[in-house]
Order: C-alpha cells, then sequence, then structure tokens
C-alpha cells in the first residue's frame, strides 16, 4: 500500500509539475502578445513616400477574391492561412494608378503567394495588365516557381524571369472528386437522395463510386472551353501558336526527358520564359529600369503605393451602390465569405432606403447554397426594384445554383466569358442510419399516429415521406425555371432544356439567353447607370461595417504589419504540430474528406432543399 502510495504521490507530482509548464508557457505567450500589441500601438506609423522612378512591387497573396475577409488577431496568431485573400480591387486599382502616376518607372508582378483565382478574375486582371502596358511603362514578371494560375498573369510581361532551378507545368483544368457511396454503404449509412435534373452532380459523391456520364459530358464541355481560352491568351501573350501552348502542355515529359530533366531549361526553350537568373542577376535586370538606380532601393509594395495613392471619395447624391454576394447562400447572418439571406437582405434594404442609391450592381461570386435562403434574396431584390431601383447583376468566378437563383429577376445580367454559370437544379439529402445501429445491435422501435410521426435518422425513411420530400424538390424545380424564366423571358421548356443542373460559362449562358451581357464589375456599373438614367454619379460598395473588435484589428493589420508578426509567432509555436498532421497521409485524407462533406453540414434550409453547384467549388480549387 505504501509503495502504490509513493508511485501515485510520484504521479501526482509530474502531473501538477506539467500543469504548472502548461500555465506558465501559456502565460508567457499571452504576455508576449501584450508587448507586441502595445508595442506596435505605440509607434507611430511612418508617412509612406513613393520614390521617384520607383518599381510597384505587385505581389497578391491567398485567393483572389472580390471581398476580403475579416481576419481575427487567433487567425493570425495560429498562422492560419485559410482567410489570407486579396480583393481583386486592390491589384486594379494598383495598375489604374501606376499607369498615371509619373513617380512610377515600372510594375513589378511577384506572384508566387498567389493560390486561387477563377478564370473570369484572371481575365479580368489580364485586360488591367493591357491597359496598364499602354502607358508604355514597363512590366515585369519573375518567380522561382510559376503554377497555371500565376503564369497567366505573368505571360501579360514584357519579360519574365525564372529562377535556373525553378519550374512551369500547364497542367490544364480539371480534377477529382471524392466518392463516398461505398464507404457509406460499409458503415450502414442510407443517403436518402431526392433530386430533379440529369446533371445536379453535387449529390453523386454519396451515391455513385464514380461520375456519371451525363456529368461528365457536361463538365468536360465547361472546361474545354476554359482551357482554350487559356491557351488562346498565352499564346497571344507571348507571341507564339496556340498549338505549340497545347503540345508544352500535353507533351511536357517528353519536353523535359529531351531537356535532360532540366525544368527551367524548357520552359526557356519553348520561349515560355525569357531568361533564369539568380537573386543577384534579377536586381541587375530591374536596376536597369529607370536610369540604372538600385532596384531594392527604389521598390514599393503594392500594399503601401494604395495606400499613399488613393483617393478620398467624397459622398454624393446620386450614387450607385455595389453589393457583394460572396460565397455560399445560408441562412441568417453569415460573416464576409459567405452568404446570409439575413446579412444581404439587411444590406440590400439599407440601400432601398438610401435616397443617394439610384440602382444596384450584385456583384455575385457564389456556387449556391440554400434554396429557402436564395429565395429570399431574390424576394428583397424584387422589392428593390419595386422601390424604382434598378437591379443589375455582375457574375464574378461563379454565379451557379443558388448563385444564379438570387440573380435570375435582375434588370440585366453581366457576366464574364469565364464565369460559371448556370447548374438550375436543386436536390435534397437525408441519411438515416438505421443498418448502422443495427451492426452494433440497436434497434428503434415505437408507435405513432401518422406515416410521419416516427420519422428520424435512427428509424429509417417510409415511402410515403419519401415522396413528400420528393414532392417537394420537383415543386421547387418548377419555381426555379418558372422565376429564370419571368426574370429573362423565356420559355419554361426552353429554360429546362440549360437547366437539369447543367453548368456553363458565360460565353454559352448568353446563347442560352441565361446572361444579357459579358463585361466586368465596371460594365455592370455603366449600365445600372443607364437603366437609372443618371450621368454624373460616384459608385461606392455598400457593406457590413465592422465591429468595434474588427476594426481594431484590422486597423493594426493594415497599419502596424501586425500580421507578419503574429503570424511569426503563430508559426513557431503550431509549427511542431502542423508538420506531425501533415506527414501522416490518413489525416490528410480524412481533413479531404470532412471538408468536402462539411459543404453540405454546413449549410441549413428549413426545407432541407439545397441548390449547389459542388463541381463549381472543386474547380476553381
Amino acid at each position: 500500500m505504501s509503495e502504490r502510495s509513493v508511485i501515485g504521490q510520484i504521479f501526482h507530482f509530474i502531473g501538477r509539475s506539467i500543469d504548472m509548464v502548461r500555465v506558465f508557457l501559456g502565460r508567457i505567450i499571452f504576455l508576449l502578445v501584450v508587448i507586441l500589441l502595445l508595442s506596435l500601438l505605440m509607434r507611430s506609423p511612418a508617412q509612406i513616400q513613393v520614390p521617384d522612378n520607383s518599381l510597384v512591387v505587385l505581389a497578391p497573396k491567398g485567393a483572389i477574391v472580390e471581398q476580403s475577409n475579416v481576419l481575427s488577431v487567433s487567425d493570425l496568431l495560429l498562422a492560419n492561412d485559410e482567410f489570407v485573400d486579396t480583393p481583386i480591387r486592390d491589384v486594379l486599382d494598383t495598375l489604374m494608378y501606376a499607369a498615371e502616376d509619373e513617380r512610377v518607372q515600372g510594375v513589378v508582378l511577384e506572384l508566387e503567394e498567389l493560390t486561387s483565382i477563377s478564370s473570369a478574375n484572371m481575365e479580368r486582371i489580364g485586360r488591367a495588365l493591357d491597359d496598364y502596358k499602354s502607358s508604355g511603362k514597363a512590366l515585369v514578371a519573375h518567380g522561382q516557381f510559376f503554377t497555371q494560375a500565376q503564369y497567366y498573369l505573368a505571360s501579360y510581361a514584357d519579360s519574365i524571369y525564372m529562377h535556373p532551378m525553378g519550374q512551369l507545368m500547364l497542367p490544364g483544368f480539371g480534377g477529382s472528386q471524392l466518392f463516398f457511396s461505398e464507404l457509406l454503404e460499409n458503415l450502414g449509412v442510407t443517403m436518402h437522395i431526392f433530386r430533379v435534373g440529369t446533371h445536379k452532380a453535387a449529390v453523386e459523391p454519396f451515391m455513385l463510386n464514380a461520375m456519371s456520364e451525363e456529368s461528365r459530358q457536361n463538365n468536360q464541355q465547361l472546361i474545354d472551353e476554359l482551357w482554350q481560352r487559356y491557351t488562346n491568351q498565352i499564346a497571344r501573350n507571348r507571341g507564339l501558336a496556340v498549338e505549340q501552348i497545347q503540345e508544352y502542355a500535353q507533351n511536357y515529359a517528353q519536353l523535359l526527358v529531351a531537356a535532360n530533366g532540366d525544368t527551367s531549361r524548357v520552359a526557356v526553350e519553348q520561349r515560355l520564359i525569357d531568361e533564369l537568373v539568380t537573386p543577384t542577376q534579377l536586381e541587375l535586370r530591374l536596376s536597369s529600369i529607370g536610369g540604372g538606380a538600385k532596384a531594392s532601393s527604389r521598390s514599393i509594395a503594392y500594399e503601401q503605393y494604395l495606400a499613399a495613392s488613393v483617393a478620398i471619395n467624397l459622398p454624393s447624391q446620386t450614387e450607385i451602390g455595389v453589393i457583394v454576394a460572396q460565397g455560399a447562400i445560408n441562412m441568417g447572418e453569415q460573416a464576409r465569405g459567405a452568404v446570409g439571406s439575413d446579412s444581404l437582405n439587411r444590406l440590400i434594404a439599407q440601400a432601398r432606403n438610401d435616397s443617394s442609391i439610384k440602382a444596384v450592381v450584385l456583384r455575385v461570386d457564389s456556387p449556391g447554397g440554400s434554396a429557402f435562403a436564395s429565395e429570399l434574396i431574390r424576394q428583397e431584390l424584387v422589392e428593390l426594384q419595386r422601390a424604382g431601383k434598378p437591379v443589375v447583376v455582375s457574375m464574378g468566378g461563379m454565379a451557379a445554383s443558388g448563385g444564379y437563383w438570387i440573380s435570375a429577376t435582375a434588370d440585366e445580367i453581366w457576366a464574364s466569358p469565364t464565369t460559371i454559370t448556370g447548374s438550375i437544379g436543386i436536390f435534397s439529402m437525408i441519411p438515416t442510419f438505421e443498418n448502422t445501429m443495427e451492426k452494433i445491435g440497436v434497434y428503434a422501435d415505437g408507435v405513432g399516429t401518422t406515416p410521419y410521426s416516427r420519422a428520424d435518422v435512427l428509424s429509417g425513411m417510409n415511402s410515403e415521406l419519401a415522396t413528400v420530400l420528393q414532392a417537394s424538390i420537383e415543386q421547387q424545380y418548377r419555381n426555379f425555371l418558372q422565376l429564370v424564366a419571368d426574370g429573362r423571358n423565356l420559355q419554361v421548356d426552353a429554360v429546362d432544356a440549360v437547366a437539369q443542373g447543367q453548368v456553363w460559362t458565360g460565353t454559352q449562358a448568353m446563347a442560352f439567353g441565361l446572361v444579357d451581357n459579358l463585361g466586368d464589375l465596371d460594365d455592370a456599373i455603366l449600365a445600372a447607370a443607364r437603366l437609372a438614367e443618371i450621368d454624373n454619379y460616384t459608385w461606392r460598395y455598400i457593406e457590413e461595417p465592422l465591429s468595434p473588435g474588427e476594426q481594431f484589428a484590422q486597423e493594426m493589420i493594415d497599419n502596424f504589419s501586425l500580421q507578419a508578426s503574429l503570424k511569426t509567432l503563430g508559426a513557431s509555436m503550431m509549427g511542431p504540430m502542423e508538420r506531425v498532421l501533415s506527414d501522416n497521409s490518413n489525416v490528410r485524407v480524412l481533413q479531404d474528406t470532412l471538408h468536402q462533406a462539411s459543404r453540405f453540414l454546413n449549410i441549413k434550409d428549413p426545407r432541407n432543399n439545397f441548390a449547389v453547384c459542388e463541381f463549381c467549388v472543386s474547380l476553381l480549387q
């Protein structure tokens, strides 16, 4: 007994020691963060100076988005890269200001931290790069490696430099989805799926082990058109034949073998890269722009350049409001990066009640979500139109399924040629676990007054409830077709022929009458002014104001470079754990599986009706 007591005391001492160390380290970390915050707050931000003959370094980070997420200090402290993004307007404004600024000698594209961008936004920035180049100023791109999206933007440059050990592959558009049908069967989970449309592919991962032939054909034609536009633009930018770009992509392995495995050399030989340079050599190349002064002393980050250049727009009595609907559509309140029926409708109502707002442009970049939430938003837009204010939809990278639902009855719809849209369809999906429970010897039984009294996920689904759900889905699909037909002045049968869950590019959608015009946000704003019959006006974003805490964090991030400081601290703490997780392939597969499933689990709809284009999301990752 005494021996066990001694052992117990030892373990008790060890446990208490561990707790003390944990508490001590936690307090030390907290103290370091407080000291860092105070030091940054007490430091006066230096006034930004744009040097003469400056080189503006355009280095977007993360995803290119319509509206930036609000970063919290906890995200930064934990080195969370998921929410790092760059608003496309910052990129466009940088190029516009630089073209007209006599202090700017050139723009340098550094694209290595660009992780995600839609085809529509690639083309939109590409046109801005062409406009900038018309000023006659230098445009240079360089990188150690180039992804396919990064290279698209780099191809607009006068000169493209790459590190001698770099690589450029053009894998094309496409990708794979995970299919869970057999896994669900093995687990005894019965997935009850109700849908309308032969191409509503969002539910296929839960009912099949591979893509259906209908979905394969529809998706293939979509990515084929996107790929054709991509290769055409690269060829045009580089002065090459389209066939040469396509051969580089298709036969990269053979070309690489012919170059003795030298990844950088094959890119130069095929004239996709102009020169291979080391960092020292790159400095010399950049220094030669604008009189030979050292490039590093004349370079300015685009964020700083914007802060020093942006003009303050005073409120006007005649304005066009731009409201961003970005992300999955859900019920209630949603933060930036998602569309909430309550939060977005509040902005629409604000525009309706603001006498200075004469028209609204809804900038949509969404794969859809809750059908009920989509209809609530569309109804609020109709109220805006009834108030005499035109509504113009400007489609971004995607405006599909629920994203098209909220767009359908606008006065005009504008899309990029490579916008992914359509996916007019609806589905419901309910799992039940009666077979799973049976595997472990658990059974559900009870009584009820109607066939629906005992409907729950543990008892299974009877034919009566299945009939109710299928009838509901079919009625919602008819509603979807009718509102599209009414909004676009089409016959219901004509809409149904291009609906059925099929996805289209903006160009194809315009041919079908689902889209009125091809153009960017600026074109949609001009259209809104035309419909409102106004000539002298300004435009501004209508968005939810930041909370005091969000504003505090954002001010520190913007003014004091807090993001980099906290991220460095967070990475030092989380790095070892992250490496353990990343080294475990099973953990990674599980994370990917849960991530795909969570897209549906996080969407709430009172009728369990969804209008989502899953392929649209997968294609843009």
